[in-house]
């Protein structure tokens, strides 16, 4: 028999009548809700789509509402004032320009001022586009080179960068950013050495170690993928170097030895991997040219290589074979007459204090042979520490250290 407990915890709170007639209430008051909701907002969801599609019928530029901006980029522009008889500047793009359908909106560039001023105060004289001695390699008066870059020697590559192309009158790169080499300061007959250091930017100590212990005719090789590349550029040419940029190419083991994501590979296209060259020149703004980063394989099939190597030097550049890979065809496809270089010697091929001496002796012998020689080191801490003691001894030894452009420019 159960209890009274037993028949409370048993017995529902409300009567089932009531229960079930209080639920049916509040389904037909949610049926009621959901009424007024397909009405109302189905109409204001189709008031929204044809607000939408007249805004982009009716609309010259559907994406006029996204965020522009202006970028600064460092660019010295002429005097307003030329000489009789120049050619008129050729203005950068600017947002003022009519848009081209289907290409990338051009951002407007201020141009920079017609002066550069150094640090201390020093101010450097500006590049005239379209005169001779704009395109003229030429130290300032502290014996460094102008960092700024001659608009008349680039087009731009994309919203914040640009790529070096020749001058109205076939003026180049090469000429515009090499570091002088005046008649009369190395004997014909006195043995010439290049030396290229490599991997810059990479490492902040070691490109700091190589800008502050090596002498300014050592020709500089930026990596594309280091950081802060304007700043470490820009100091380079303030102290006097010039530089090339490496572009990474396919090695024979691809992909378990991979150069990184802009790197030129033999299954793309001519195009695509053009596009990838751009990319690494547009990455410093005063380059010569470039010299190979690997690309065993992709240096030795002329297929790929061609284009590239034509494209850079159409475009005013020295092109530089490093010279760690006996099947590279670089020099070949170049042609006799084409700015371009092979190092002869890799001086930290292994990283071993003897070895880089070894290999210090061998270049000088070879620059006594044939007159020249072009070594090609990295900015290791070792290689940093022999070089820096190497180069103080060639003066003593009759040899002359010039820089790589000196080679191919005259």
């Amino acid at each position: 028999m159960a209890t009274d407990v037993q028949s409370d915890l048993h017995s529902p709170l409300m009567p089932r009548e009531k229960l079930s007639s209080k639920w049916t209430g509040h389904w037909a008051k949610l049926g009621v809700a959901l009424s007024w909701f397909n009405r109302v907002g189905g109409a204001l969801l189709s008031a929204i789509l044809v607000l939408l599609a007249g805004w982009v019928i009716f609309t010259e530029d559907p994406f006029g509402g996204e965020p522009q901006a202006v970028s600064p980029i460092l660019i010295a522009v002429a005097p307003a004032e030329q000489n009789a008889g120049d050619p008129p500047a050729q203005p950068l793009p600017s947002a003022e320009s009519a848009p081209v359908p289907g290409e990338p909106r051009v951002l407007r560039v201020p141009q920079a001022e017609p002066v550069d001023v150094m640090p201390n105060g020093e101010v450097l004289p500006a590049m005239i586009p379209g005169t001779a001695d704009a395109f003229a390699p030429r130290f300032h008066e502290r014996g460094g080179l102008i960092p700024t870059t001659n608009p008349s020697l680039v087009e731009r590559f994309d919203d914040n960068s640009f790529i070096p192309i020749l001058g109205p009158n076939g003026e180049r790169a090469l000429d515009a950013y090499a570091r002088p080499l005046e008649a009369g300061t190395v004997p014909d007959n006195q043995p010439r050495i290049v030396l290229i250091v490599s991997g810059l930017g990479l490492s902040q100590t070691s490109t700091q170690d190589v800008l502050n212990r090596l002498p300014p005719a050592t020709t500089l090789s930026f990596a594309p993928y280091g950081s802060s590349l304007d700043r470490w550029s820009d100091r380079a040419r303030r102290l006097g170097f010039e530089y090339l940029v490496e572009v990474p190419m396919e090695p024979f083991d691809y992909p378990n030895n991979d150069p990184g994501p802009h790197t030129l590979r033999v299954g793309l296209t001519a195009d695509a991997n053009l596009e990838r060259m751009h990319w690494v020149l547009s990455r410093v703004p005063t380059p010569i040219g470039f010299m190979n980063y690997m690309g065993g394989r992709f240096a030795s099939e002329t297929a790929s290589l061609q284009p590239v190597v034509a494209d850079a030097i159409g475009r005013g550049l020295m092109v530089v074979d490093d010279g760690r890979s006996a099947r590279t065809l670089i020099m070949d496809v170049a042609g006799a007459d084409a700015p371009v270089l092979r190092a002869d010697v890799v001086i930290d091929a292994r990283v071993s204090g003897d070895v880089i001496n070894n290999r210090l002796v061998q270049l000088e012998a070879l620059a006594r042979e044939r007159g020249r020689a072009v070594g090609v080191a990295t900015a290791l801490p070792l290689t940093i520490n022999a070089l820096e003691e190497w180069t103080e001894s060639l003066a003593s030894k009759g040899i002359a250290l010039v820089p790589a452009s000196s080679l191919v420019r005259f």
